[in-house]
């Protein structure tokens, strides 16, 4: 004998219809990377975008949560990512080798994960390289103008007493984070290093669509 269907009310079935959607969401699990993520377990408003108290929190993050939260370029922020770009297109523009983009992206990846700080955080460091006005790195207006900093960092700047990324001798053979602790001169010079794969990453992602800044 055929077994006869089963019908539901018209109440139940449309509670199946409402439940089922959400029951497949709760399923899927969050994701935890990315500057939203960050924003979230910081309980900081997830706008996806970088405003002073996400700045802040960035800054005092370790580096375990930060390798968590950017795993990988895609999970920078839109104005991160344009001072990213920002840096590369300098880089072009001052025919700078990619073995020294990816020196500078990992640079500012470690000092301010390319977040263009305004205001001091740490003493009186500024922008994406985190440079300083009292050691010449140039005025808090040229520290804080991203492609201005960028040529500080590259060695092409008219200005400041600080020898850059061309100044330093060899620095094509020597090991990245060794280049960025040369030019920066930092109190953890071990922790550049970490960056060099996501720094790589990010320049054979963006680099082919950014044009030379003069």
């Amino acid at each position: 004998m055929p077994k006869t269907r089963a019908h539901l009310p018209a109440a139940a079935l449309a509670a199946a219809l409402v439940f089922t959607p959400a029951a497949a969401v709760a399923a899927t699990p969050a994701q935890d990377h990315g500057l939203r993520a960050f924003q979230s377990d910081h309980g900081l408003r997830a706008t996806g975008t970088v405003d002073t108290a996400t700045a802040k929190a960035l800054k005092a993050a370790p580096d375990r949560e930060m390798h968590r939260v950017f795993a990988d370029p895609t999970d920078l922020g839109p104005d991160q990512l344009a001072n990213a770009r920002t840096v590369i297109g300098v880089g072009k523009g001052a025919q700078i080798p990619d073995q020294g983009q990816v020196i500078a992206l990992m640079t500012a990846m470690q000092e301010s994960k390319f977040v263009n700080y305004t205001t001091p955080v740490d003493h009186d460091s500024l922008g994406i390289f985190q440079q300083r006005p009292s050691t010449g790195w140039g005025t808090p207006e040229q520290i804080t103008d991203v492609a201005t900093s960028s040529k500080s960092f590259y060695g092409v700047a008219p200005f400041g007493s600080n020898p850059g990324l061309i100044q330093i001798s060899g620095w094509e053979t020597m090991p990245p984070g060794d280049v960025c602790q040369a030019v920066q001169r930092s109190a953890y010079p071990d922790r550049y290093a970490q960056w060099e794969g996501f720094a790589r990453d990010l320049l054979a992602r963006e680099g082919p669509s950014v044009q030379p800044i003069p």
